[in-house]
């Protein structure tokens, strides 16, 4: 039988004590489902919560000490991992982005070989400091001593050793930079509208007609300032209120419309 530490053991005696038993439904004394129960038994002795929402996560790592700007958001915490052992060790700044599998690693017990070896423990751990505006691929990992600027993306699957300047785009193993943030924006500029097409080809291929609501990510291929009200897009699920004013007043669409944008869509679709 697994023996408990005392304070481990009146956690769970105040627990009990407030369980009742109600249509053989066990609850807290206050409604509190069985579900939640469980998982603060979870954050209790496993140390990370099964946190359901990004405000959730973000809140548990500000509480273990880590430093984490505003409009920062996770991406599915269950699958996101961020070394708390040494949270001062930590920082994050405003609107960085945790896609689904991101590594955050402060610290580093490889050393462990070298006690079976020499007999010696060399412990080993280093900041991890994310500026502002950062974007993190799908499964991007970062390792101790890294330093990553403001107006960064790195890109899916990449392994962050060694720090990346500001206004760069990284990817890789290890991450080097690639290209800067302008270049790629300029890139991305001319690639949208075409990758747009394509998709409704594609559409067209399955079997069906694209319908204005396939769009709903690119929508700026067809709509600007001129016509946004038309169309009924999540405008500010992407946007501040204040950054689609500005949108509203520079952005030009290579296409006037849906209707004009599927006319280029069905001259390409009848020239094959």
């Amino acid at each position: 039988m697994i023996r408990l530490e005392k304070t481990t053991r009146n956690y769970l005696d105040d627990v009990k004590k407030k369980l009742v038993n109600t249509n053989s439904e066990t609850q807290y004394y206050s409604g509190i489902s069985m579900k939640n129960f469980l998982r603060k038994l979870y954050f209790k002795f496993l140390g990370k919560p099964q946190c359901e929402s990004s405000e959730a996560y973000l809140n548990y790592l500000k509480s273990k000490g880590i430093k984490i700007g505003k409009g920062t958001k996770v991406l599915n915490a269950k699958y996101i991992t961020v070394d708390v052992t040494r949270p001062e060790l930590v920082e994050i700044g405003n609107y960085v982005f945790l896609h689904i599998g991101t590594v955050i690693m402060t610290h580093d017990w490889a050393s462990w070989t070298f006690v079976n070896k020499y007999n010696e423990f060399i412990p080993s751990h280093g900041k991890v400091k994310i500026g502002n505006n950062v974007w993190l691929g799908q499964n991007v990992t970062i390792l101790k001593n890294v330093t990553i600027g403001d107006n960064v993306i790195i890109g899916a699957g990449s392994v962050v050793t060694k720090s990346i300047p500001s206004n760069s785009i990284a990817v890789g193993t290890p991450a080097k930079v690639v290209s800067s943030i302008d270049d790629y924006f300029f890139k991305r500029s001319k690639q949208y509208a075409d990758e747009a097409i394509a998709y409704a080809l594609s559409i067209y291929g399955s079997g069906r007609t694209p319908q204005k609501e396939d769009f709903y990510d690119d929508y700026p291929a067809f709509v600007d300032g001129r016509n946004y009200m038309e169309y009924d897009y999540p405008y500010l699920k992407i946007f501040s209120k204040e950054q689609f004013k500005q949108w509203k007043l520079c952005h030009r669409a290579p296409y006037f419309g849906f209707d004009d944008f599927m006319k280029a869509v069905n001259e390409q679709r009848n020239a094959k």
